[in-house]
């Protein structure tokens, strides 16, 4: 099958770099029009081992080919209002990768209907100085909307297929598109606190920012029981997290794998800020909507607001 990758990002990389080595997929990145005269090929890391896969000259375009099969849609939350002209003239089901709040996915589905299927990847990676991109590949599978019966179904299915032979596990869920924000909703509050303390440790010092962490998770579990089911160990994690918790938990991370705290202040950290200036308005509007607390949403609104205009 042709699998269109719109983003080429972390995420991006990683599913079409598995899906054109392992799967043999035909695979297109869809990048900024600004991009797609580039010729350096792409390269994913394994974290574990370090096993290297690559893609030596991945095929580039700035719309989504009218042949593809599916498109796999890995773009930040910030950059969703751009994807039609991205998506071009092409009717193939959208897999959507990136985290979407209600009010997201909603317009989403106005937009481009039951071809769209909301996805909640199961894998974590970031894109090194180098431009590598490295990944661990935990236990847990991606989770993918059952497709209704249509004409989005057939190529779902054989995206998934796709992913499992590429060593991917994937499982095919019902309500995925409200997992997702109920689960992100628990903790992309903590990665917003650490975006604006600048690192882990500056974070861990702070007794205030630290504490509004710790409210942001709590807040996010109660509007996570409002919009859907969220997984099981977020939900957990959320609801006993304290500050001692998160400084014991950070001190365990920094010794067990220090790449992993890289992570978090690079990715969560510096690269997302213009995602958690969107997000956190959303999720403090999405709150008052469904009458959950919002004061540790709305004061990390205001904080990255700031932090990002200065």
């Amino acid at each position: 099958m042709h699998v269109a990758i719109l983003g080429a990002g972390a995420l991006g990389v990683l599913y079409g770099v598995r899906l054109a080595v392992r799967a043999r997929e035909d695979v297109t990145f869809v990048v900024r029009p600004s991009r797609v005269e580039e010729t350096r090929p792409f390269v994913l890391e394994a974290v574990r081992g370090g096993a290297r896969e690559t893609i030596e000259a991945p095929r580039r375009a700035a719309v989504v080919p009218g042949d593809a099969d599916v498109v796999l849609l890995a773009v930040g939350t910030e950059d969703l209002e751009g994807v039609r002209e991205a998506l071009g003239a092409s009717e193939a089901p959208i897999v959507v990768l990136t985290p979407m709040m209600p009010e997201d996915w909603r317009k989403v589905r106005s937009a481009f209907g039951d071809r769209v299927l909301a996805a909640m990847p199961g894998v974590v990676s970031y894109v090194r100085e180098d431009g590598v991109v490295r990944a661990w590949f935990p236990p847990r599978p991606t989770l993918v909307d059952e497709p209704r019966a249509g004409s989005a179904a057939a190529p779902v299915h054989t995206l998934v297929r796709s992913l499992r032979e590429a060593g991917l596990p994937v499982d095919l869920q019902l309500g995925v598109h409200e997992t997702n924000p109920a689960t992100t909703v628990g903790f992309i509050g903590i990665a917003m606190a650490i975006a604006l303390a600048g690192s882990v440790a500056a974070l861990v010092d702070d007794d205030e920012l630290l504490a509004l962490a710790v409210r942001s998770a709590h807040e996010g579990r109660e509007i996570g029981l409002r919009i859907g089911r969220a997984d099981p160990l977020a939900a957990l994690g959320a609801a006993f997290v304290t500050p001692l918790a998160l400084r014991l938990f950070f001190a365990v991370l920094r010794r067990a794998s220090p790449e992993a705290i890289f992570y978090a202040e690079e990715h969560f950290g510096r690269k997302l800020q213009r995602q958690h200036v969107v997000m956190a308005r959303e999720i403090a509007d999405l709150a008052v909507a469904k009458g959950a607390p919002s004061g540790a949403y709305a004061e990390l609104a205001r904080r990255l607001d700031v932090a990002v205009a200065g």
